[in-house]
């Protein structure tokens, strides 16, 4: 039984967050991932077609400082590392008015991120360090472990801290 919640525990660390969303003039849309310290995050975004507003998207940490910002007309690539834990901020906002545009037009972009292990390329580390099939998948696995037992320590700091802080408030 335990096995099987393992694999099921690797299988998640796989996940990547797509969204899709629409966004008029004038306006701020934003995406919030809480996301450990030292970690990779990579994304790309797309307009859809037909592609009438020129958004931007600007990143912001937790002590929401700007980290990365972009504006753009065309599909585009961001990538960084986190240097705390925290809420990361993904802002998509349109505030500059385009002009020969009705007030209400709209535009559909596509967002998609992926951080920690699910954030790294396999195959350019492989070509890299000269590693066949099996051992890219041995090195992809490893690394696995490692952020899951990072998961694990973190939750138990965060129920550590809950503890106490239940302690103090019944002491009262």
């Amino acid at each position: 039984m335990q096995l099987k919640n393992f694999f099921f525990i690797v299988c998640l660390l796989g996940i990547v967050t797509a969204i899709q969303f629409d966004i008029g003039q004038r306006e701020e849309k934003c995406v919030y991932e809480e996301i450990e310290h030292d970690s990779l995050v990579t994304g790309d975004f797309e307009l859809m077609e037909p592609i009438l507003l020129h958004p931007q998207i600007i990143v912001y940490n937790p002590q929401k400082q700007i980290i990365a910002k972009k504006e753009t007309n065309q599909p585009g690539k961001l990538a960084f590392h986190t240097d705390q834990t925290g809420d990361y901020h993904f802002c998509f906002t349109t505030k500059r008015p385009q002009p020969n545009l009705l007030s209400d037009t709209i535009q559909r972009i596509s967002f998609n991120y992926k951080y920690g292990i699910a954030a790294r390329d396999y195959e350019d580390i492989a070509k890299k360090e000269h590693l066949g099939p099996l051992e890219r998948e041995i090195r992809k696995m490893q690394d696995q472990v490692l952020e899951i037992h990072t998961d694990i320590l973190y939750a138990k700091g965060r129920e550590e801290a809950m503890r106490n802080t239940n302690g103090k408030t019944f002491d009262r």
